[in-house]
C-alpha cells in the first residue's frame, strides 16, 4: 500500500550485463505529490524529487518505488517496494523536479 505521508525511493534496473554490474539503484528520494490519479486502470504517481534525479540506464524506463517500512517489512526502518512502472514524464516546476511514474497494476492508497 502507498502511504501519502511518508518519504519515497524511486529505484532503477542497472545498465549492466551480468548479475555483479545489473542491480536495482537509487535515482531519486523525495515525497508524494497529491494523490495518484487513477485512469482507464492505468494510476500516476506523481514523485517531487529532492535534489537532482541521477539516472544511470536511460534505455529502460521501468522503476520500482519504494517506501520506509511498507511492503514485506511492515513497522520497521527498512524499505519496501510498494509499486512498479514506468517513469512517463520528468518535469522541472518552478525549480523543483517532478517525476511521474504510470503504475499498470492494481494500486491500493492510503493515508
Amino acid at each position: 500500500m502507498i502511504r501519502l505521508g511518508k518519504p519515497v525511493q524511486v529505484l532503477e534496473w542497472g545498465a549492466g550485463t551480468n548479475t555483479t554490474n545489473q542491480n536495482w539503484s537509487e535515482i531519486a528520494k523525495g515525497r508524494l505529490s497529491g494523490r495518484p490519479k487513477t485512469k482507464l486502470g492505468v494510476t500516476t504517481i506523481i514523485v517531487e524529487v529532492e535534489g537532482s534525479l541521477k539516472r544511470n540506464n536511460d534505455k529502460n524506463e521501468f522503476v520500482k518505488v519504494m517506501q520506509q517500512g511498507e511492503g514485506m517489512t511492515p513497522h520497521s526502518e527498512r524499505w519496501g517496494e510498494v509499486a512498479m512502472g514506468s517513469i512517463s514524464a520528468v518535469k522541472n516546476e518552478g525549480g523543483k523536479t517532478m517525476l511521474e511514474i504510470d503504475v499498470k497494476a492494481a494500486t491500493k492508497v492510503g493515508d
